[in-house]
């Protein structure tokens, strides 16, 4: 359960970097566009190609033509949630690759 735990953390923290980042650009003025752009990904990945969106009301998520432009503190932690869960996968299977070698 320790192993599973860890990496999963781990992988879930990589994974959860974009709007972090972004945060950290805001406090320091900049503009690097590689962070926006992932940043972007990392909101419409689940909520357009994976019609996560489908699940909120037009009140709670707002999307323009670069995707996500508002959206309420629940459809935030879904996101974070999804990728979370996409970490614990990935750890669940590396780990399985692990055990069988």
């Amino acid at each position: 359960m320790r192993p599973i735990l860890l990496r999963t953390i781990i992988i879930g923290a990589f994974l959860n970097l974009p709007p972090l980042l972004m945060q950290l650009m805001a406090l320091l003025q900049l503009e690097v566009t590689p962070i926006i752009l992932a940043a972007l990904l990392w909101a419409n990945i689940p909520l357009q190609y994976l019609g996560m969106a489908s699940f909120f009301t037009q009140h709670q998520v707002t999307f323009n033509e670069w995707g996500v432009s508002q959206a309420s503190p629940v459809v935030w932690f879904s996101i974070v949630l999804f990728w979370l869960l996409l970490a614990a996968l990935i750890s669940y299977i590396s780990l399985l690759r692990v055990s069988k070698d």
